[in-house]
């Protein structure tokens, strides 16, 4: 089973899909064990989601409005 340390050096690849199908069954099953390290995950893919909905398309970006779309609830 992974560390928690190696789940956070992993953590991209994990939200990405770009672990092989033993490490991703070893992270599937830390993250059933360790709340920790599943909200981590959780964290990490709400993240991601929130910067790939962001288009910056040359304008600047409104932080306020970043932290909002990350404190929204979600449906």
């Amino acid at each position: 089973m992974l560390t928690c340390r190696e789940m956070s050096e992993l953590g991209s690849d994990i939200i990405d899909g770009q672990l092989g199908l033993r490490t991703r069954l070893a992270a599937f099953m830390h993250m059933h064990k360790c709340s920790r390290c599943s909200l981590y995950i959780q964290q990490l893919k709400v993240t991601s989601q929130v910067l790939q909905q962001t288009s910056l398309n040359g304008k600047s970006v409104d932080p306020q409005a970043i932290l909002d779309k990350l404190n929204k609830p979600r449906e």
